[in-house]
C-alpha cells in the first residue's frame, strides 16, 4: 500500500511537471491570452539589455553617413519651421555642389507652399492691384516649383508615410516596381496600410526617389524593428532607407522579395537589392542594430551650412536632412535613451542596410526553434529534478539559466538570431520553483516526524539545526572559538523554596524560567543547561555571532528588568522578599562542541574562560550588585558604558581580571549619568594606581545608595592602611576565598 501510494505522489508530481511545460510552450505561441502583455514587455526589458551589453561602436567609416540637423539653434537663426522651401531648395544645393552622393530627407512636403502674390491677394483684395511686371514672375516665385527644379538632376530622394488605420490620401505615391508581388488574401496583415501622407506631385516626380519612413514603436512606445516594404492596395513600397542604399549602390534593378508559405499566411522571408539579400522577420521588418545612444554619425547644424562653406566631409557622402528640435515631434525611444532623434534611426538604419551583418534575424522558423529549446530544457529537468536535493536543484537550475543566457547571447552575438529569452527562463524558474516547493515540503512532514519521535529527548533546536544546515554537523565536533557565556543564579535560593509547597516551587521555576530563557533567545543566545535556578548560556555558537558580547551583555540587561517586574507574580506565589539573581559574563576562547557520552550528549562549553564567568556571577553577592563582566566583555562592547568595580585575582585562577558593572547603551545615560560614571572611573583609577588620598575623597562624595555597600567596602579597605598604599600595592585584590 506505502509503494502503491508512493508511486502515485510520483505520477502526479511528473504529471504537474509536465503541465508546466505544456503551459510555457503555449504561452510562447499566444495560446494562453491572460498574460503575453507582461512576458511581452518583459522580453522587450531583456532585448533592449542586451541591445546595450553587445552594442558596438561604428565599425565602418566608409561610406560616411552625415547628418545635417534642424536644431534648436538652427531654428534660431533662420526663423521657425516650417522653413521656405527656397531655403530648403538653397540647403540642398549647396550639399549636392559639396559632392554629397545621396541626400535623402527625413520629412515630408503634403501641402503646398502659400504663394507670395496670393498672400497679397487674399490680404489687400482690389484696394491695390498688382502689376503686370509682378504678374510675369508668378512661375518664379513658386517655391514648390522652386524646390522642384532644384531635386531635378540630383540624387535627392524624398519621404512620406504610411498611416495604419487612418484611410486619408494626400499627395501622390511613386509607383516602385518590385519583384514578387503581395497577393490579396495571403498578405501578412500587420503590413497592410490604410492610406498615407505623401509629397506634393511635382516633389515626388522630380525626385530621384521616394520611400516611407514609417518605423513602428512596440507596445512600450521604443522602437527595436523597422519595415523594409509596406503594402498597400496589393503593392508593396520600400523604406527610405532601402532607396538610399539603393540609389547610393547604383542598382538599377526591381527589388526582390521572397516569401514562403506558412499554413493559410504567406510570409516574406528575405529582401534583395544592390547585390545584398536581406533576411527579415515574416512581417518583412529587421532589427534596428543601434550603436548606443544619441551622436554616433558626425552630425553638423542646418545654418551653419546655410551661412558657411561646406567642408570637404561632404564629397560622397550619405546625408540625411532632419531635426532634432523638441518641438518638432521627431524624437523617440529607443533601448538606449528616450528622444532619441528620428533621423539618426533612420541613419543607423541605413548604416545596417550597408553593413547586413550586423542585423540581428527573426527567422520564420524561429517559433520552432523555441519550441525544441523548451522541450529539450523541460524534458532533462523532468527526468533528472526527481532525485535531486534542493540544493542540487539550486546548482542545475543555476546552471541550466547561464546555459540558456549563454545560448541566447551566442546566438545574438555570433549567429546574429535574435531568439526570445524569456520563455525558456521561465521554464527552468517554474520547474525549479516547483520541485524546489515539493521537495522542501516533503522535507519539512519529514522534519515533523523526527520532532514528533524525538524532540521530548533532544532539544529541538539541535534537531532544527541539524535538519536545516548540513554543514552544522561538522561543526557540532569540539572547536576552540572566541565566545561569552552566562551564569545566571538566584541568591539566597534554598531558603526562598523552603516558604514554598513542591508544587509552588514549579509553578515558581517555571514562571522564572520561561521569560528569562526568551529574553536569550531573543538576544541570539543558546541556553546551555538548567541546575536549578541556575540558567547558563552561551553566544556565538553553534551560528557565528560577531557581536556575541553585546548580545550577551544586553540580554542580562534586559533579564534583571524581566526580573524586577516579576516581583509582583511571585508575591502571589507566597513568597515574602525580594527574588533577585546575580548574573556573571566572560569573553574569551573555550572549547564547544557537541559532548557527552554514548548514552547522553549535550552541546556545550568547557575551558577556563567558562568557569571565570561562575565565578563573576558568585561575586556578586560580594559586591552587592546584580550583574558583573569581565574586562574582556567590556571591550568587545563599544557601544555600551560600563562602570569598573575592582581587580581581582578568583579562586582556581591566577592570572587576575578587572570586573565592571554594565549600565546599558551610552547612547541612553543623561548627561547627569554621564558625569556621575566619569567621577566613578576616576576615583577608582586614582585606587588602582595607590592615589589612596584622591581616591577617599572622591569615593566620599558618590552619594549612590545602590552602590552604598560597595563604596564602603572599598573605603574600608583603603581605611585600614590610612589611606596609604602598601608599598606592595598593585591594584589587585586576592578573592581566592570568596
Amino acid at each position: 500500500m506505502v509503494k502503491f501510494w508512493r508511486r502515485w505522489r510520483e505520477f502526479y508530481i511528473s504529471l504537474a511537471g509536465l503541465v508546466i511545460l505544456i503551459s510555457a510552450c503555449l504561452l510562447y505561441l499566444g495560446h494562453l491570452s491572460f498574460m503575453p502583455i507582461v512576458f511581452q514587455r518583459m522580453e522587450a526589458l531583456a532585448y533592449d539589455l542586451r541591445m546595450r551589453l553587445t552594442a558596438s561602436a561604428l565599425v565602418h567609416k566608409n561610406p560616411p553617413i552625415l547628418i545635417v540637423d534642424i536644431d534648436e539653434r538652427s531654428l534660431q537663426f533662420e526663423g521657425q519651421w516650417p522653413w521656405s522651401r527656397y531655403k530648403l531648395a538653397s540647403l540642398i544645393e549647396r550639399l549636392h555642389a559639396a559632392g554629397a552622393a545621396v541626400i535623402a530627407l527625413d520629412m515630408t512636403f503634403p501641402e503646398p507652399e502659400r504663394h507670395p502674390l496670393d498672400e497679397i491677394r487674399q490680404r489687400l483684395g482690389d484696394k491695390l492691384p498688382i502689376g503686370q511686371n509682378l504678374l510675369a514672375h508668378y512661375q518664379q516665385l513658386d517655391a514648390d516649383q522652386h524646390l522642384a527644379d532644384t531635386l531635378r538632376g540630383k540624387t535627392v530622394i524624398l519621404g512620406y508615410l504610411f498611416h495604419q488605420t487612418d484611410s486619408f490620401q494626400k499627395g501622390e505615391l511613386a509607383s516602385i516596381p518590385i519583384d514578387g508581388p503581395v497577393q490579396a488574401g495571403t498578405e501578412p496583415s500587420s503590413l497592410v496600410m490604410q492610406g498615407y501622407t505623401a509629397n506634393l506631385t511635382q516633389l515626388t516626380k522630380a525626385a530621384v526617389q521616394t520611400g516611407f519612413l514609417n518605423i513602428f514603436p512596440d507596445d512600450d512606445g521604443v522602437i527595436r524593428s523597422a519595415p523594409l516594404v509596406l503594402e498597400w492596395q496589393q503593392q508593396l513600397y520600400p523604406s527610405l532607407a532601402v532607396q538610399t542604399v539603393r540609389e547610393y549602390l547604383a542598382d538599377e534593378q526591381p527589388l526582390k522579395l521572397s516569401t514562403a508559405q506558412v499554413g493559410q499566411v504567406s510570409v516574406i522571408t528575405h529582401l534583395a537589392f544592390a547585390g545584398k539579400t536581406l533576411r527579415t522577420d515574416p512581417t518583412g521588418q529587421i532589427a534596428i542594430p543601434f550603436l548606443g545612444k544619441a551622436g554616433q554619425f558626425q552630425s553638423f547644424s542646418a545654418t551653419e551650412l546655410l551661412q558657411s562653406p561646406l567642408p570637404t566631409v561632404f564629397t560622397d557622402a550619405i546625408v540625411l536632412i532632419g531635426t532634432s528640435a523638441k518641438g518638432l515631434a521627431d524624437l523617440r525611444s529607443t533601448p538606449f535613451q528616450p528622444g532619441f532623434p528620428g533621423v539618426e534611426a533612420q541613419a543607423t538604419l541605413i548604416y545596417a542596410l550597408l553593413h547586413p551583418e550586423l542585423i540581428p534575424i527573426t527567422p520564420e522558423w524561429l517559433d520552432a526553434l523555441v519550441i525544441v529549446e523548451l522541450l529539450c530544457l523541460g524534458l532533462a529537468m523532468l527526468w533528472l529534478y526527481p532525485y535531486l536535493q534542493p540544493y542540487g536543484m539550486l546548482v542545475f537550475g543555476g546552471a541550466l539559466t547561464v546555459l540558456v543566457m549563454g545560448l541566447n547571447t551566442w546566438l545574438w552575438t555570433y549567429q546574429h538570431l535574435n531568439t526570445p529569452l524569456l520563455p525558456p527562463l521561465f521554464l527552468v524558474l517554474a520547474l525549479s520553483l516547483f520541485f524546489g516547493l515539493e521537495r522542501l515540503i516533503k522535507e519539512y512532514r519529514q522534519r515533523q516526524r523526527i520532532q514528533t519521535m524525538f524532540g521530548q529527548y533532544v532539544p529541538a533546536e539541535h534537531i532544527d539545526q541539524l535538519l536545516a544546515n548540513t554543514k552544522l554537523k561538522a561543526s557540532m565536533e569540539s572547536e576552540r572559538r572566541e565566545m561569552t557565556v552566562l551564569f545566571s543564579d538566584i541568591r539566597q535560593f534554598t531558603p526562598l523554596a523552603e516558604q514554598l509547597s513542591t508544587t509552588q516551587v514549579q509553578q515558581f521555576l517555571n514562571a522564572y524560567l520561561t521569560p528569562l530563557t526568551s529574553i536569550i533567545f531573543q538576544h541570539q543566545g543558546t541556553v546551555d543547561k538548567y541546575v536549578g535556578d541556575m540558567i547558563m548560556a552561551f553566544w556565538n555558537a553553534p551560528l557565528p555571532d560577531p557581536a556575541h558580547a553585546e548580545h550577551a551583555v544586553l540580554a542580562a540587561l534586559a533579564m534583571q528588568r524581566s526580573l524586577a517586574g516579576m516581583q509582583p507574580q511571585f508575591a502571589e506565589l507566597g513568597l515574602q522578599q525580594e527574588v533577585r539573581a546575580g548574573i556573571g559574563v566572560h569573553s574569551g576562547e573555550m572549547t564547544v562542541g557537541d559532548m557527552g557520552s554514548a548514552y547522553r550528549r549535550a552541546y556545550t562549553v568547557l575551558g577556563d574562560a567558562v568557569n571565570l564567568a561562575s565565578r563573576l556571577q558568585e561575586l556578586t553577592k560580594y559586591y552587592q550588585v546584580y550583574t558583573l563582566v569581565s574586562l574582556e566583555t567590556v571591550q568587545l562592547c563599544p557601544s555600551l558604558a560600563f562602570r569598573v568595580l575592582d581587580h581581582v585575582r578568583v579562586r582556581g585562577r591566577q592570572e587576575s581580571v578587572k570586573i565592571f558593572q554594565p549600565l546599558g547603551l551610552s547612547s541612553a545615560l543623561s548627561a547627569m549619568e554621564h558625569l556621575h560614571l566619569a567621577q566613578h572611573n576616576a576615583a577608582l583609577q586614582a585606587y588602582f594606581v595607590g592615589d589612596w588620598w584622591t581616591a577617599k575623597h572622591s569615593l566620599e562624595t558618590l552619594a549612590d545608595q545602590h552602590l552604598s555597600h560597595y563604596y564602603a567596602l572599598i573605603l574600608q579597605r583603603m581605611q585600614a592602611s590610612a589611606y596609604q598604599a602598601p608599598s606592595t600595592w598593585d591594584g589587585i585584590i586576592n578573592l581566592a576565598d570568596h
